[in-house]
């Protein structure tokens, strides 16, 4: 498998860059996510990667080859699409031979190509069969064979799940990652589902308006996002945030909102190395998983006392919908209840160790208590 090396990467349409200046690698055997909203220029540079997009600056280079001018065909790639991009006339044998008939390969080869990949993605019985007599699902696996018989250098694959139900996308992503340990194959995977980003990628590259955010494992992304945009896009629910400023009470931080309704004091190292220019202009942030409603643990800091406007049971976990002050919307999960209710008092206290403070001009994290630092 193929190492995939992108340096500067640029993509400009007309006056618009939708890919600005993005470098990353993706390492032999690895299966990297891209992940960000829709637009943020995710597919294009992947299709830059296929070839099939040109760039207007900086270098591609797989497998140690520099692939800026080379044609898709001759890149060795393999694409996998949203709309599977089957030939609905031809029998799904066929569908999985097509690429290799075209080359010119032995049709004993070709035979033995095709039924190995049926093994491998449990489809020997639909070899006989049409696109159009098969489900979503089974055509998904159509489209991944096809691509796994050429045995290429590399795997693309373009939001592929992003047209099957809720139920099917959990058991395709589940076969997908089992497949991608049996292959070891080098993947880049583009989706704006971050929950497939967490569950499947070694690591993920979080884009927005075409610049690279972050690149990292799913837990250290989760656990250290770089700035506010990451903070609140990976996470369901999305990440809680105050606007404040912290101010000394003697010698401790004291963090008080811009409304000047809340305010709880912090750990006196929380302010070390952060600027003293950035402490007039902070955003505090917590997941909503670190506060508790009903103090169980040491370490931690109790922020206000609010009722409980909304309610979502979810089996397992209930999410708690409350403002700590007006205008601000926090989500907390807890576990279910059958004595909570809408309108309930509740006070809220924040796990110590799980605090973010950002910037609130660059938007940068300035701290967040970590025990290993994050990639680059």
């Amino acid at each position: 498998m193929a190492q995939i090396e992108l340096t500067n990467v640029i993509k400009k349409f007309d006056d618009l860059t939708v890919v600005n200046n993005v470098s990353l690698t993706v390492k032999s055997g690895e299966f990297l996510a891209l992940v960000g909203p829709s637009g943020c220029g995710k597919s294009t540079l992947l299709r830059m990667i296929s070839g099939l997009e040109t760039i207007d600056g900086g270098s591609i280079v797989i497998d140690g080859v520099e692939v800026n001018k080379t044609p898709p065909k001759d890149r060795d790639i393999a694409m996998v699409f949203q709309n599977y991009a089957l030939y609905p006339h031809m029998s799904v044998y066929d569908n999985l031979s097509f690429g290799l008939r075209m080359k010119g390969m032995k049709k004993d080869l070709i035979d033995e190509k095709v039924r190995k990949t049926a093994d491998l993605l449990d489809i020997n019985e639909l070899l006989d069969r049409k696109p159009g007599q098969l489900s979503g699902g089974q055509k998904q696996r159509i489209a991944v064979g096809r691509a796994i018989v050429r045995d290429p250098k590399a795997f693309l694959f373009d939001e592929p799940l992003s047209n099957l139900d809720a139920k099917l996308r959990v058991k395709m992503r589940t076969d997908l990652l089992r497949l991608h340990k049996k292959q070891n194959a080098t993947s880049v995977y583009v989706t704006h589902d971050q929950i497939e980003a967490m569950t499947m990628a070694d690591r993920i590259a979080i884009i927005n308006f075409g610049v690279l955010q972050q690149l990292d494992t799913p837990i250290m992304v989760y656990s250290h996002p770089k700035n506010l945009f990451v903070a609140s896009f990976i996470g369901s629910p999305s990440m809680n945030f105050l606007n404040g400023s912290i101010g000394m009470k003697g010698s401790v931080p004291r963090f008080t909102s811009t409304s000047g309704g809340i305010s709880c004091d912090l750990p006196a190292h929380m302010t070390g190395g952060i600027p003293s220019s950035s402490l007039s202009d902070l955003i505090l942030g917590i997941r909503p998983e670190d506060i508790l409603l009903n103090p169980s643990e040491d370490n931690l800091i109790q922020l206000s006392t609010v009722p409980i406007e909304l309610i979502e049971h979810m089996g397992d976990i209930s999410l708690i919908h409350l403002s700590p002050e007006p205008g601000v919307e926090w989500i907390v999960k807890a576990p279910p209840s059958p004595d909570m209710h809408d309108g309930q008092m509740v006070t809220l206290h924040l796990r110590t160790g799980k605090l973010h403070l950002f910037d609130g001009k660059t938007e940068e994290n300035l701290y967040v208590n970590r025990s290993e630092k994050p990639q680059s």
